[in-house]
Parts: C-alpha cells; sequence; structure tokens
C-alpha cells in the first residue's frame, strides 16, 4: 500500500514531534510505501486551513539528516544506491506547510515517480484529539479531512501523551496503529470517510481493547484560550524562522512561525504601542487554560472517544467530512 503521511508537530522533534519518525519506520516495515510531506514548523490547532497568502517551498531530506530539535543537517551525504533510498526516500519538508497543503502537493504534486496514494495518514500527534473541540481545531484531524475532501481515505492518529515517553511504549503504540490501520483499510466501511484514532501511551497498549467510539461533545464555557499583555510588559518579539532561529530568512523576509514574507496585517509595537498609529490598541497571547477542559474529559461517559483513551483503551472514531444539515427544516423561510 502506497501510504502518504502528514502531521501538524513538523519535522522530528524530540519536544514537539517525537512520534512520527517511529511510525513511518513501523508503516515500512510492515512492507507499505511512505511517502512523507510534512510542514517545516509546528502547526498544531490550526484545522483544515491553507494559508493562501504563504508562498510553499517543498525541501527533499533524507531521514537520517534531521535532528533532535527538528533541524536537519544540511551537509549530510545521503546513500548513493539506488536501493537504499528507495528503502528510507526522502521526505518533503514543506515551508509555510500546513497538514492540509501538505496533503494537497503530496497527492498531486511531490511524488509523481511513485504508484497513487491509497491511504493518508495524518499524524500521529504529539498528544490526544478527543471531543469535538479537539477534532475541530486538530491540524492532524485537519489532514486526515483534507484527504476525504480530495476523493481518498483518511486516518488521523493521535499518540495520546505530551509526555516524554521511553521508546518501547512509542514503539508499541506504533505497531498497534499499523495493525489498526492495515484492518480499516481493509474492511473500510464505505459510510466513513475518515477515522480518528486516540492511542494510549502504556506498555501493554498492544494487549487493551481498541473500541468504537463516538466524539464527546464539548463547548467553551468561557475565554480559555488568550489572555491579555499588559502593554508595560509586552516585548518586541524576534522573527522566528522555520527551522526555529530568529531573524530574517535567505531573502531578507521576516520569518514568523515558519511563514515567510507574511505579516498578515500585524504590525510591531513597543510597549503595547503603535508609534505610526493613534488608535486605540489591546495585545492577546495564546494562553490556553484547560482545567475545565481536562474535568469534562475526565468525567466523559463510556462509548465516547476521551472515555476510551482516558481509561487505556484505544479509541476509533468513525467520521463524515461534512457539516451535514439538520433535517426537517426545508422550504421557503416565512419571515
Amino acid at each position: 500500500m502506497h501510504i502518504l503521511l502528514v502531521n501538524d508537530d513538523g519535522p522530528p522533534s524530540r519536544r514537539l514531534s517525537p512520534y512520527v519518525r517511529p511510525l513511518v519506520n513501523a508503516l515500512q516495515v510492515a512492507g507499505h510505501l511512505v511517502s512523507v510531506a510534512i510542514p517545516a514548523a509546528s502547526r498544531s490547532w490550526i484545522g483544515k486551513a491553507h494559508i493562501i497568502e504563504a508562498p510553499l517551498k517543498a525541501t527533499y531530506v533524507p531521514p537520517d539528516a534531521f535532528q533532535n530539535d527538528g533541524t536537519w543537517d544540511e551537509t549530510y551525504n545521503p546513500p548513493t544506491l539506488l536501493q537504499d533510498r528507495k528503502v528510507d526516500p526522502e521526505w518533503v519538508v514543506i515551508t509555510n506547510g500546513t497538514p492540509a497543503s501538505c496533503v494537497q502537493l503530496g497527492l498531486y504534486n511531490l511524488f509523481a515517480d511513485r504508484p497513487p496514494v491509497d491511504l493518508v495518514i495524518s499524524g500521529p500527534n504529539h498528544g490526544r484529539n478527543a471531543s469535538t473541540i479537539y477534532n475541530l481545531s486538530s491540524g492532524t484531524v485537519g489532514g486526515a479531512l483534507e484527504a476525504a475532501t480530495c476523493g481518498k481515505r483518511g486516518i488521523a492518529i493521535s499518540f495520546g501523551s505530551k509526555d516524554e515517553q521511553p521508546m518501547d511504549i512509542i514503539q508499541a503504540a506504533a505497531r498497534l496503529a499499523v495493525r489498526i490501520v492495515d484492518h480499516l483499510y481493509k474492511n473500510w466501511d464505505e459510510r466513513v470517510e475518515l477515522y480518528n484514532l486516540n492511542i494510549p501511551m502504556r506498555e501493554d497498549v498492544e494487549t487493551r481493547p481498541v473500541l468504537y467510539t463516538r466524539t464527546l461533545p464539548y463547548y467553551w464555557a468561557r475565554g480559555y484560550l488568550y489572555a491579555e499583555v499588559a502593554g508595560d510588559n509586552l516585548k518586541v518579539h524576534a522573527a522566528v524562522s522555520t527551522n526555529g532561529t530568529t531573524g530574517p530568512d535567505q531573502g531578507g523576509r521576516t520569518v514568523s512561525n515558519g511563514i515567510s514574507g507574511v505579516t498578515n496585517g500585524v504590525k510591531a509595537t513597543t510597549n503595547g504601542v503603535n508609534p505610526s498609529s493613534h488608535f486605540r490598541e489591546r495585545n492577546f497571547k495564546w494562553a490556553a487554560e484547560l482545567t475545565d477542559m481536562k474535568k469534562a474529559l475526565q468525567a466523559s461517559e463510556e462509548g465516547t472517544d476521551a472515555h476510551a483513551v482516558l481509561n487505556g483503551c484505544t479509541s476509533v472514531t468513525p467520521l463524515c467530512a461534512n457539516f451535514w444539515y439538520v433535517p426537517g427544516l426545508e422550504g421557503p423561510l416565512q419571515l
């Protein structure tokens, strides 16, 4: 089977993306051809977004050139033998990429010398993606959703822990993921457009139940995601490049969070004041406070994705790739 694998955590990294290489290795050991297209920087919480004003650049990187911090060694010399390169083909890193754009390029542009893609895997995410809030926000689920909108089968995979895990647990989760992927692909329910998998990180994960689940409904009760930054405490932030460094990119353009040459209308400020504007301004930063959500997940009822994974079981949630209409509201609207 030819599998296109994308993610939202970016290149292999001990801190942000520790699970992608072990899963790719496990898929290859199982005999699958794996083509990898991943964003150059973390794209968590981005859903199925495309950054339409940002140019995309694809860099073909030998997997052994990646380092533990998400960068890669530009001086690495890949194997010269064609057979070696077929066994461990180059990964493609997309500057300004999102999971959705990686799916688009991976399906239609990057791997023309390879057979058609049979399945898109998005992940494995570093942490859980259970409940409606996570599913509708997740770049991992967004990658599988993009696959479905391209007429391909998609599976989102999340390894349910952000804590550092020993390699034997990571490899066990990867082996189980491959077994589930093979089963779902061979027994695909035609009503399903994508599956969302959540695998707990524990030593006995391969012997624990694997359960079909439904998505836990969850809604924000108040503003949990952003905090206001006091003007006196606001500092001008240096631009961040796709490899985690600061400053301009090679073309002299500013680079922010892996997006080159795009400001999205945001102007630099000093102490919270934009010197070129007399309008009142307020500043906010990402400051997700998820304590209430975690309590709700802990209290989730049996049969939901959250309940399954938090109780040590693997959750398999079948999904459709649409916002379905409400039946019964039809015909003219009388005002």
